[in-house]
């Protein structure tokens, strides 16, 4: 697993680095109404998870990483949510969700078809008849690796107590559908320099979707950017709606 998602000094900091909300304003606009059931995978550190049960929302998020789940409970004072390290398919079979989130391109961990099987059909099992799945992936026609560069870096990020922090990302290879990359995380203090590095995988929109219909998800919706805008040939994004078909 990747450095980014062990390191305790990285997944300290990792809020503090992603900042955006556009995903998550998004996701909370497609939701049923609180109380529903949502399945947060992939939760990270927490962010959404908790903006979700202060809205009233029945939420469990889950990740692989511990020093990540581990980093969400800390910051959930209240209990409000159930944290899970594993997978979707590690959950109990009987479990169900009125929708099930995959946020911050956490889809695109999936490096192979088998993993994105295994995902689709755990979803399933966990979906009612008319339960939603919504996910992410970078458009690959948009290429937004080649911005993964040193000359793309952006400025060093406050993390208080006059800290800070620089990420810059350097690309390493791409090969087919797979690009590997390195971050570099400079902190102005004794940590130094870390290093961690990702391969991600940009799936066309045709093969995802050809596999969610394998696993008996049939797609309801697609947006090519958080302002739902369709998906066009150089849209930065492939936001899809999944439901369970009958």
């Amino acid at each position: 697993m990747d450095a980014l998602y062990h390191n305790t000094d990285i997944v300290e900091v990792y809020d503090a680095i992603n900042t955006s909300r556009e995903d998550f304003d998004f996701y909370i606009g497609e939701l049923p109404i609180a109380p529903a059931t949502v399945l947060d995978i992939g939760c990270g550190t927490g962010t959404f998870a908790l903006d979700l049960a202060r809205r009233g929302y029945m939420v469990t998020a889950i990740d692989p990483a511990p020093q990540m789940v581990a980093r969400a409970a800390q910051k959930d004072t209240h209990g409000s949510v159930e944290w899970v390290t594993g997978f979707v398919s590690d959950l109990p079979g009987n479990a169900k969700f009125d929708a099930a989130i995959m946020t911050g391109h956490a889809f695109q961990c999936l490096l192979d078809d088998t993993q994105v099987f295994t995902l689709f059909k755990a979803i399933k099992k966990r979906l009612p008849i008319g339960g939603s799945f919504w996910l992410e992936t970078r458009n690959p026609a948009a290429k937004s690796w080649l911005r993964w560069t040193p000359e793309h870096a952006t400025r060093p990020i406050a993390l208080g107590g006059g800290r800070s922090v620089q990420v810059v990302h350097e690309l390493l290879e791409v090969k087919d559908d797979l690009v590997t990359f390195k971050e570099r995380y400079s902190f102005n203090d004794q940590l130094g320099t870390l290093t961690s590095q990702s391969t991600l995988r940009f799936m066309e929109f045709d093969e995802l979707k050809c596999i969610a219909t394998k696993c008996g998800l049939k797609l309801l919706e697609v947006f090519g950017n958080w302002q739902r805008e369709p998906l066009v040939a150089d849209s930065p994004e492939i936001i899809i709606r999944l439901t369970k078909d009958a």
